[in-house]
């Protein structure tokens, strides 16, 4: 597939923003309608993400996520979709996690559950789009099992 072809692909997505801090969920937005996005839900935390999901009359094709919020963080979000507690989704949909704090460990967590990339907040709207096209071509097999098992914290 072509890199004009990947781009054009970003268009027909449906994605979801998933952050607390309503300003940054519309900056990560405004991110993504400056990439071409049309189809953009958002979410104010991880257990309201998971009503938007099992909610969406189409599965959502990338998740760009918060890891720091109260009522279910990033990573528990990501690791319910990586087990396939959520219903109607694929448990290997892309997901981007987006931080202002980007920890090792946090890293390491979400690298084990295979986020398939990561953001720092403020984004830079020069590297985002490279961001997206690397997470899309991050296929990752579903391995429930291996998923359950990582510790994931219920607060940082």
């Amino acid at each position: 597939m072509s890199v004009r072809a990947v781009e054009e692909a970003l268009l027909q997505l449906v994605y979801l923003v998933v952050d607390d801090q309503e300003e940054a969920r519309g900056e990560l937005a405004a991110n993504l309608r400056a990439v071409g996005a049309k189809q953009i839900l958002t979410a104010a935390s991880g257990a309201e993400a998971v009503g938007v999901l099992k909610a969406s009359p189409r599965p959502v094709d990338l998740i760009l996520s918060d890891i720091r919020m109260p009522d279910g963080n990033g990573l528990q979000l990501l690791q319910a979709l990586r087990t396939g507690q959520i219903k109607g989704m694929r448990m290997n949909a892309t997901f981007v996690l987006a931080t202002a704090f980007p920890e090792i460990g946090i890293i390491q967590t979400a690298s084990s559950l295979d986020a398939n990339g990561f953001v720092v907040k403020p984004v830079n709207p020069v590297k985002f789009e490279a961001v997206l096209l690397k997470a899309r071509r991050s296929v990752f097999p579903p391995n429930p099992g291996q998923h359950s098992s990582i510790f994931v914290p219920a607060e940082f």
